[in-house]
């Protein structure tokens, strides 16, 4: 069964974009992104959206509005702030954050907004921003939109809930012209010399060009590059490969940073001129190099032969790189090891990811021999149709053809787009029946509800996904995961999960002895029959087993609830954040 439900859509006002969803019909202005409030989960709470039940009710709502178009009401001032009553709702803008449509989040972060459901919860949260340092979360960069749209990662939420005596701020927005094309490495030596001198020649238009920012701005910026520039060739960078690193940072991107003070906060990628202190959170080791190096094809990569390898490591010893936040042990191991350097071991950090616990989930309570039981497959945040195998999914189709005649109560739950070389044998095993397949955005109501309602979560990667994994864990869910990298680190085979062999080694494995993640996705592209056989034993094992569904759901959610929580992971991100301020440069 193939269930796509899409929003519905009509233009009957120039204010408003309608759509239905979540059996209501939503008014959205016209200067919000709609797909970005089903994403972020705020289309029911945001105040410039109306409901109703139906369109002719919001129409006649929307006649009322237009009638009277609201404004904001200034209420009063606060140590700096103005205060507004919007919508039923309170905002306090900084007087001198210039215009600020209250009606955009953007706006609303570029410009330090506070806000809450009453004028005392506002004052209260702006006493406590007084105390508390600002540091700059740069995922909202143009450059990060072009590099898997990272900064908007799931991974990286807990910036909305910050640490004690911490607040993250966005001084800016990435608008579509100011986004880069990464261009692809030219195949030839002649054509990356011919690349590399148009890039020399373009300097001066680059400087002139982009976002709008004062000449002053300009020119420190280009003077931080010039300055990286010199501090990277003397750390042994060849001229070409520094150039060519220099241009992947995005020059418009680090024009945007240009009046940021303090320390940053950078995402996955070290995109910096090094012009402020920095702290980065990574994954992997791979990130740090990327777009030069990428995930997925460094299974016998001789990275220390790379000339972005001293790049990279000058980068990281740098004064500028106050520490490395990482969320996997192995990846703690291997920084150090890869670079051989004392200086980077002290900055690593090791601090496990943590996610919020729901109040709804999996109770795994008994039920008739015939009720269904649901299996449940997500795909990645971005929704790219290539991560439907990276995931395993042909291998949980094979499975799921044999598992499906042996019991009839079995349900398959896809929230997926299909890659165009999915092989059409796999069409078949949907269309043959029991198969669920979801393409289309799910706002966080309805993800929760899918979670809470599933039995088995599946997640036979090339290595592990750790905020899928986690929040499946929360829910309660036994997972059945494969060994690819990582995925020791949170599961434990028959406590908390059960472990499906055949990954690590041939996909995805830790080189402790060089300090890198060997990475080869290409057999996900065909189905494994080791994981699939896997997979046929660990799923019949769940579906003939309440008690041990039950078991691993408990002790998967009771992992969460005291090992996997925002409250141990800021722990580590405020023991990286007061190491950075601890410097000379803070004081």
């Amino acid at each position: 069964m193939r269930l796509v439900r899409r929003p519905f859509v009509s233009f009957t006002t120039t204010r408003y974009r309608l759509i239905r969803t979540q059996e209501c019909v939503y008014a959205i202005p016209s200067s919000l992104d709609a797909e970005e409030l089903l994403e972020s989960g705020q289309l029911c709470a945001h105040p410039g959206v109306y409901s109703a039940a139906t369109r002719e009710d919001l129409e006649r709502l929307l006649d009322e509005l237009e009638t009277r178009p609201p404004s904001p009401n200034i209420i009063g001032k606060c140590e700096g702030y103005d205060l507004h009553q919007y919508r039923d709702w309170f905002y306090a803008i900084p007087r001198d954050a210039g215009y600020i449509d209250l009606d955009r989040p953007e706006d609303r972060r570029r410009g330090g907004v506070i806000e809450g459901a009453t004028r005392a919860e506002v004052e209260r949260r702006i006493r406590e921003f007084a105390t508390t340092t600002p540091v700059e979360f740069a995922g909202w960069l143009p450059i990060y939109d072009v590099s898997g749209n990272c900064g908007k990662h799931p991974q990286f939420t807990h910036a909305s809930k910050p640490p004690e005596g911490y607040r993250f701020t966005r001084s800016g927005e990435a608008k579509e012209e100011d986004k880069p094309d990464l261009p692809e490495r030219p195949a030839s030596r002649l054509a990356r010399v011919g690349s590399l001198l148009w890039l020399a020649v373009r300097w001066l238009y680059t400087l002139m060009s982009g976002p709008r920012v004062g000449l002053i701005v300009r020119v420190k910026t280009l003077v931080a590059m010039m300055r990286m520039y010199r501090m990277l060739r003397r750390n042994g960078g060849g001229r070409w490969a520094t150039l060519r690193f220099l241009q992947t940072r995005h020059f418009h991107s680090q024009l945007l940073m240009g009046r940021t003070r303090g320390l940053v906060f950078l995402p996955s990628m070290p995109y910096t001129y090094n012009q402020n202190p920095w702290v980065i959170e990574i994954e992997d080791p791979t990130t740090l190099f990327y777009p030069l190096i990428q995930n997925g094809n460094t299974a016998n990569m001789p990275v220390r032969e790379s000339p972005y390898f001293p790049i990279i490591k000058a980068l990281l010893e740098s004064e500028q790189c106050k520490g490395i936040l990482t969320h996997m042990r192995s990846t703690a191991e291997m920084v150090p090891t890869l670079f051989g350097s004392e200086i980077i071991r002290a900055k690593v950090i090791h601090q496990p990811l943590g996610v919020k616990l729901p109040r709804r989930y999996q109770r795994h309570e008994p039920m008739p021999d015939s009720e269904p039981i649901d299996l449940l497959f997500i795909n990645s945040w971005c929704q790219a149709p290539g991560n439907f195998y990276l995931r395993g999914g042909l291998d949980i189709l094979e499975a799921f053809d044999i598992l499906r005649v042996r019991y009839p109560q079995l349900r398959l739950t896809l929230r997926t787009n299909f890659p165009e070389t999915m092989d059409a044998r796999y069409h078949r095993i949907i269309e043959s029946g029991w198969v669920r397949v979801i393409d289309r955005f799910l706002p966080t109501e309805e993800m929760a509800d899918l979670h809470a309602d599933s039995h088995i979560f599946l997640l036979p990667a090339a290595r592990v996904h750790i905020v899928s994994l986690l929040q499946a864990m929360s829910y309660g869910l036994p997972v059945v995961a494969s060994d690819g990298w990582g995925f020791d680190e949170y599961i434990e085979d028959g406590r908390n999960g059960l472990v499906v062999r055949g990954r690590y080694g041939k996909v995805s494995w830790a080189d402790y002895e060089t300090g890198f993640l060997r990475e080869n996705y290409a057999p996900t592209a065909t189905a494994d029959p080791d994981i699939v056989e896997g997979l046929v034993i660990a799923i019949s094992r769940l579906v003939e087993d309440r008690e041990l569904r039950a078991s691993l759901g408990r002790e998967a959610r009771s992992d969460v609830e005291k090992k996997y929580n925002l409250a141990q992971w800021n722990q580590g991100l405020r023991s990286a954040l007061d190491k950075a301020r601890g410097s000379d440069m803070f004081l």
